[in-house]
């Protein structure tokens, strides 16, 4: 039994495992399509495979969308912030962070004001990570995602610094991400003096993009 079939028995693929084993997806997706398992990946495998033993659930926290199911302040308000998002970009509109945390408070008048960035920064990354899951499952064989969402783009690169029209450095990983995963070349190096032009055709993505139920579907699970 290949590493493929073994991590599917464990209900993971590629980019599952990355989280857990924290190494690159590609590392993870050539070892584990070897008819023979690399010794490295079978030592991995077999040490998951007794954690799975010991414990049902013990990856469930590795599902798609599993970083804003919990309960915390952050995740709560990225699961509120998604659809919010979503609307701007569908009116072709970008939202300052003190335009996101007026709309949170508008659908939730017992929420309490969380300033700007400095608050929405751990949110805003969480929506990050999950679309950046979503398209790396959208693009393997085997995803439980479909194929038409792996192109889907940094929906938080909308919401941007009042001052500047700029979303805040801890958007520029997400951004690099997806740039590259459409076929753009030397993105980090040109974001030093490209970086508006970069995220203004990031944000022209966003706006254009039409198919965000997927996304939207984790937030009420």
């Amino acid at each position: 039994m290949n590493g493929q079939k073994r991590l599917a028995e464990l209900g993971l693929n590629a980019v599952k495992a990355s989280y857990y084993l924290e190494l690159p997806i590609e590392i993870i997706a050539e070892a584990a399509a070897e008819d023979e398992t690399p010794t490295w990946l079978d030592f991995c495998l077999t040490a998951m495979e007794e954690v799975a033993e010991e414990d049902d659930d013990a990856f469930t926290y590795l599902q798609v969308g599993e970083d804003i199911q919990g309960t915390s302040w952050s995740e709560i308000t990225a699961r509120k912030a998604i659809p919010i998002i979503v609307e701007y970009a569908r009116r072709g509109e970008v939202l300052t962070y003190a335009d996101l945390d007026r709309e949170l408070r508008e659908r939730d008048p017992e929420r309490k004001p969380a300033g700007t960035l400095p608050k929405y920064a751990k949110p805003l990354g969480l929506i990050g990570n999950v679309i950046e899951q979503i398209r790396e499952e959208a693009r393997l064989k085997d995803g439980v995602v479909p194929s038409d969402y792996s192109d889907i783009p940094p929906l938080e690169v909308l919401v941007t610094r009042g001052r500047t029209g700029m979303p805040g450095t801890g958007a520029d990983g997400f951004l690099v991400s997806y740039l590259e995963a459409v076929g753009e070349k030397n993105v980090e190096d040109r974001l030093h003096f490209e970086r508006k032009a970069l995220y203004s055709r990031a944000q022209r993505d966003v706006m254009e993009y039409k198919k965000w139920g997927f996304l939207i579907n984790l937030c009420s699970k």
